[in-house]
């Protein structure tokens, strides 16, 4: 029978033999390095797929309101279909009848409201657009471009030199020499 230092050397010699070497750590170090990247991109890939995929859906159900109720004609490339009408938004900034002549150049004619519907479906997007809406001074009456009294109301802050209305989150009068986006407005044929 052995005696106790002998078994603790022995034990001791064989935990030796169980210790990986110094190669066997390094590979050890290397592969948990390749596994904490790998877990750091799933984790990552997991966290941006969902608001990725959210925008792509988004932008697949703005699409879809889009183009709602469109039943006949196309709309030129660039431009986006709801209710039989094709709009061209733009970042571009314009004075009003800078805004006015860009949309003749395309065959349309400046943002005009056809009803309730539209401005609240315009004013969901966020637009922000001159709209063909003006008058001759303050305390005339707001016109639109053909010449109908214009009947939207229209936030008139400070009216001296502000004889044209853009749509933003509401209707607003602004200097017509004032720089604003603007989008163009084309109805399909039937």
């Amino acid at each position: 029978m052995k005696s106790y230092p002998e078994l603790a050397k022995e034990a001791r010699k064989q935990q030796m033999r169980d210790l990986p070497s110094p190669r066997e750590k390094f590979v050890a170090v290397i592969l948990g390095i390749i596994c904490f990247v790998l877990m750091y991109t799933v984790v990552r890939m997991i966290t941006s797929i969902p608001s990725t995929l959210i925008e792509e859906q988004s932008n697949s159900s703005r699409t879809t309101r889009l183009q709602k109720e469109c039943h006949c004609g196309r709309c030129p490339k660039d431009w986006f279909t709801y209710s039989n009408n094709c709009y061209y938004i733009t970042f571009e900034e314009k004075t009003w009848n800078g805004s006015l002549t860009a949309c003749a150049s395309r065959n349309s004619t400046l943002l005009y409201l056809d009803n309730e519907e539209e401005l609240k479906f315009l004013k969901s997007l966020s637009v922000m657009s001159w709209i063909p809406v003006f008058r001759e001074g303050h305390g005339h009456p707001w016109m639109w471009q053909n010449g109908s009294t214009c009947k939207l109301q229209i936030l008139d802050i400070s009216p001296e030199k502000r004889n044209c209305a853009v749509l933003s989150s509401e209707i607003r009068s602004d200097d017509c020499e004032s720089p604003n986006t603007y989008t163009c407005k084309h109805k399909l044929e039937n």
